[in-house]
């Protein structure tokens, strides 16, 4: 089969917009239109919303309302009900009815919850994050609940600009579930990653990133129904007809409406609206981008921007696999089309999309990528996700997520070159050991290079696949970038000698002696044997001084048997490998309180949290991990007993398996059949007593792209109803598939199977299934396994020191307590835990003074005893301030004394306004000074403490000489001679 030019699809999950009457036949279906001549395609072009066309198959596969189906019959198709899309259609429809969003599609925010969880987002972290009101809906400027089109800007505000800006639009089309998820995703990942992930830090530091997350939020509403919408709301357009509004998608003033690429009738999915830029939402988005980006492009369609140009802007949208570049109304290349293509088919690397020109589906005009590049010069690209409007969440989780986010990433590394980065050689690894030193150590720079990563299928409107270059050279830039003032490149040497192959790996040793302290980024980037520099990127490297290292190691070992493991240890964007032969580990950590992760295959992950770190010291911490269990395994070899039962055409081949042996086939032997919907079912499954559940199976997905389908699908219920959770198509290569399975724990009828689903045309080598397990852990796995020594993992207090009077929290995590107590030392009365709270707990307590509490724990090897301490900050307390006399005679003196507890400090004073008096050291617990008021006076001692402080007042009264006492003697007796 030649290759598929073109793959926008159309849904297989869609849901009526008004219901049939029994046994009428529907009002939209899904339609196979056959042509001989391709120039039929563009006849019906304004009318296509979305559409797979297949030129090899000579097939076009769309929804069709009978107003299409007349129209693709005149313009010469033959057209036939795909049967089994428009009962999905159907069973949707049912499974919706009365509910306010479509069940099993959790992944996906509400437009009210994008809105929510942005908002809460910038208001934690408000340096990284910003919320811009861009303009508002058709339905909010008419008065009616509508919405605000809110832009996230997510940039390091504490780094000034002006920065390069990506742009990036999602969800234009209401139906389109993934893109608006991407795009917030996108966005939270790099605010939440900053500081701890280098690529996010140094992207946000250097860069602007601007989301438009819900680009059509009236009609997405409408579609979180369950409806299967495309235009907005605005019901002056075809008001009465079952399609209102505008396709905003074709309603962008670049060459609107100038190519056929769009519809006039106000009632089509492609209607084009009354006017460039009509609709509200439209022209929020050109304002906005016309504002954030300068325009660098004559006015001329063969007009260049400039090599130099800054920025990026993407429209995503599902689904179909592509990654589109302008011009979408005429077959001629855009002038830019050299560096717009180059970078097309980088990005299709990591997604594996076709990449093409945006005219190789059929003309369109008026759209939003046209508009970007057209008059502003930006590269722009629409991507299309995925194979469905209503994506189901597995694929979306485990490929569609990960695969794309790559690919933005790469692009925003671009944005300071877009045209020219590119075309030099990318960064694929990157790291630094160690990335955590004392200063004055060694560390060794590595990283991979690679020209050659980019798609390099050829389709009638992708171009010629650019050559791949060998490399020249690698250099390091410690803490600037590559383009920044003051960046001095650090050469690296090619590992094996030469710089002399498109694939490199390099490296350079770095003696930190001189590094300023703190945490730091090192860049690296790779140059071709053209002289084309590549993006960049970065890792992180954090120097310490010695007095502040934090020495983390231990071992990390099976349950029950004692083997070592080779597992991560992670602390957050800090990570150690385990070494297989003892399970230990060891590495440098700045000080502080670490939560702890240790995760090896197969296994159990271990959690610690707030472990404390204090500088200077070594924190040793060992780990047990249990095993999961397997619950459901075949290793797909003839003659082994297998738990799966097929329906025909599933076969059990001798051969053709991963790496040899044997694997399930939906055949016998060659290709498989047309028109195959068979199981490969397996039994039911009681996960009662389980957790996480897992399923893994080495695939080779060798189908029909886009046409013929590998699903897997789960039951609760022991196979009453099924639930799709994963789907694979056009993958000639094998690949491990694993799928978390959160609907079947707990469930006491749990199933799982394996559905292969063919069209009635073009056959291929077929699915490939072999090596499966389904694992879990919880109770029950646990139970099977000898358990590990008791360990206290945590035991503190928070805060470790408190003012008397204040509450302290005691918090634990232990592993494998069978009984635990806690008691203040002294006080003879130990308290025993709960069993709820023998693995982690709480207990505030509130100390008189300060106290040493122990926490005693049974188990396997026991005890285990951990203690800390509550510090309790006393007030200074005085117990006694007096004056003997407290009445004298002037010119008399008086004793003052007191004795004071917990005091820090103590000053005495008068209220005559005399110097305070400072005490002595030696006077602080008790003391005595004699003091000669001239008159009545009233003595302050006034004392601090670290709990607080406390003050006295004496009064001492001076009474004047009797009348007539003799001024010397003064004692009342008359002078004699």
């Amino acid at each position: 089969m030649l290759p598929i030019r073109s793959s926008l699809a159309i849904a297989l999950a869609l849901a009526l917009s008004g219901a049939a009457d029994a046994g009428a036949e529907p009002e939209t279906e899904v339609v196979l239109a056959w042509f001989d001549d391709a120039a039929r395609i563009e006849r019906v072009a304004p009318l296509l919303g979305h559409a797979q066309v297949d030129r090899a198959k000579g097939v076009l596969r769309t929804e069709a309302d009978a107003a299409l189906r007349k129209a693709l019959t005149e313009a010469g198709f033959r057209v036939e009900t795909d049967v089994e899309a428009t009962a999905r259609i159907e069973r949707l429809q049912r499974a919706v009815a009365g509910d306010k969003s479509i069940p099993g599609y959790a992944c996906y925010r509400t437009v009210e919850e994008t809105e929510a969880e942005m908002t809460a987002l910038a208001a934690a972290y408000p340096q990284l994050l910003s919320l811009q009101d861009a303009g508002s809906s058709w339905q909010a400027l008419a008065g009616n609940p509508g919405y605000a089109l809110t832009v996230a800007v997510a940039t390091n505000a504490a780094r000034p600009g002006p920065k390069p800006r990506l742009f990036v639009m999602a969800s234009v089309h209401a139906r389109e579930y993934t893109p608006a998820e991407l795009a917030t995703r996108f966005i939270e990942d790099l605010v939440l990653g900053h500081g701890n992930d280098a690529e996010a830090t140094w992207l946000l530091d250097r860069f602007e990133v601007h989301a438009l997350l819900q680009a059509n939020p009236d009609g997405r509403k409408r579609a979180e129904a369950g409806i299967s919408w495309r235009k907005n709301r605005n019901t002056t357009h075809c008001g009465t007809g079952s399609r209102p509004g505008v396709d905003l998608n074709r309603n962008f003033p670049f060459e609107w409406g100038a190519h056929g690429g769009s519809s006039g009738d106000a009632c089509q999915d492609t209607y084009r609206g009354p006017s460039p830029g009509s609709e509200p939402e439209t022209s929020a988005v050109v304002d906005y981008v016309r504002a954030l980006f300068p325009d660098s492009r004559g006015d001329s369609l063969v007009d260049p921007a400039p090599l130099d140009t800054q920025g990026l802007f993407f429209d995503l949208h599902s689904y179909a696999g592509l990654v589109l570049w302008p011009w979408g109304f005429t077959d001629t290349p855009a002038p830019n089309a050299a560096g717009l293509a180059k970078l097309g088919r980088r990005l299709a690397w990591f997604n594996g999309y076709t990449a093409e020109q945006a005219i190789g589906l059929y003309p369109t005009d008026g759209t939003t990528d046209d508009f970007a590049y057209g008059e502003l010069g930006l590269p722009a690209y629409t991507f299309e996700l995925g194979s469905a409007f209503f994506q189901d969440c597995a694929s979306f989780e485990s490929a569609i997520f990960p695969d794309n986010s790559a690919a933005l990433r790469y692009a925003a590394r671009s944005l300071h070159a877009p045209y020219r980065l590119p075309f030099g050689p990318d960064v694929t690894q990157l790291r630094i050991e160690p990335d955590v030193v004392v200063a004055g150590d060694s560390v060794q720079l590595e990283a991979s290079l690679d020209d050659s990563r980019m798609q390099t299928q050829v389709t009638g409107a992708s171009g010629p696949v650019p050559p791949v270059q060998a490399m020249a050279s690698a250099a390091a830039y410690l803490g600037s970038a590559p383009w920044e003032p003051g960046a001095v490149a650090m050469p690296m040497q090619a590992a094996d000698g030469a710089f002399d192959a498109s694939q490199e790996a390099a490296t350079l040793t770095l003696d930190t002696s001189g590094f300023a302290s703190g945490k730091q980024l090192v860049f690296v980037q790779g140059r071709d044997a053209e002289g084309n520099d590549g993006p960049p990127q970065a890792v992180f490297l954090h120097v310490l001084d010695a007095a502040e290292a934090v020495r983390f190691e231990g071992s990390v070992r099976q349950a029950g048997t004692g083997l070592p493991l080779a597992a991560t240890v992670r602390s957050g964007s800090y990570q150690a490998q385990t070494d297989p032969a003892d399970g230990g580990f060891s590495r440098v950590l700045p000080p502080g309180a670490f939560d702890v992760e240790v995760l090896a295959d197969e296994h159990e992950p271990a959690l610690v949290f707030g472990l404390p770190g204090s500088p200077g010291s070594t924190v040793e911490r060992d780990f047990v991990l249990y095993r999961l269990c397997p619950l459901l395994e075949d290793a797909a070899e003839v003659g082994a007993p297998s738990p799966f039962s097929p329906t025909a055409p599933w076969t059990l081949r001798a051969s053709g398996g991963n790496g040899g042996g044997g694997a399930w086939f939906p055949s016998a032997s060659g290709a498989y059949a047309n028109n195959v919907d068979a199981a490969l079912t397996g039994p039911v499954l009681d996960l009662g007593e389980y957790a996480a559940p897992s399923l893994g199976f080495d695939s080779r997905c060798d189908t029909e792209a886009g046409w013929d389908y590998g699903i897997v699908e789960v039951s609760s219920n022991g196979g009453a109803s099924w639930s799709e959770v994963f789907r694979c198509d056009g993958e000639t290569a094998w690949r491990r598939v694993e799928l978390p399975l959160p609907a079947l724990a707990g469930s006491a009828a749990a199933r799982v199977r394996f559905r292969f689903d063919s069209d009635g045309v073009v056959t291929a080598p077929g699915w490939a299934i072999d090596n499966i397990r389904l694992l879990a852990g919880g109770p029950a796995c646990r139970a099977g396994q000898t358990p590990p020594p008791v360990a206290i993992q945590r035991f503190d207090a928070s805060p470790a020191a408190i003012d008397l009077g204040n509450p302290s929290t005691l918090a634990w995590t232990t592993q494998a307590a069978s009984a635990c107590q806690i008691e203040a030392i002294g006080s003879g009365s130990p308290e025993d835990l709960g069993e709820e709270e023998l693995d982690s707990g709480l207990r505030v307590v509130q100390p008189a003074t300060t106290t040493v509490y122990r926490l005693s724990c049974e188990g396997q090897d026991g005890p285990a005893q951990a203690e800390t301490m509550v510090t309790v900050r006393q007030p200074a307390r005085i117990d006694a301030f007096l004056a003997e006399p407290d009445t004298v005679i002037e010119g008399e003196s008086t004793r003052l004394s007191w004795q004071i507890r917990e005091a820090i400090d103590c000053s005495l004073a008068d209220d005559a306004g005399s110097s305070i008096i400072e005490l002595e050291p030696s006077e602080l617990a008790s003391g005595e000074r004699d003091v000669s008021p001239a008159s009545s006076r009233i003595y302050t001692l006034a004392c601090s403490g670290e709990g607080g402080a406390d003050a006295r007042q004496v009064a001492v009264t001076v009474s004047l000489p009797a009348p007539g006492a003799d001024p010397v003697f003064g004692d009342g007796f008359e002078a004699r001679e």
